[in-house]
């Protein structure tokens, strides 16, 4: 799996949520709504697009897609993270 292009948006305000990001896998499929995050107690991870379960207590949600295995989970989350870094870094300057 090939990720050909990652696009970093900034979060507003305070917390976790440190941006979202949008991926694009071997030219051919796009996946959007991609949290970034960070907490003291877990670090840095993805949360990935989700929506809310109807019928079902408000805080259930349903991931819509992701990795299927934890190999690919880091490939995903070390390249958008690094991705991430860039960005925070360019837009510093």
């Amino acid at each position: 799996m090939e990720i050909t292009e990652i696009k970093i948006f900034k979060a507003r305000g305070n917390g976790p949520v440190l941006a979202y990001a949008n991926i694009i896998l071997e030219k051919k499929f796009i996946i959007r709504g991609i949290t970034l995050l960070e907490t003291e107690k877990t670090g840095r991870f993805l949360g990935m697009p989700r929506r809310r379960l109807r019928n079902v207590d408000r805080r259930a949600y349903r991931d819509i897609c992701h990795p299927l295995d934890n190999e690919v989970r880091k490939e995903l989350t070390d390249a958008i993270f690094a991705a991430y870094d860039k960005f925070i870094e360019e837009t510093e300057e």
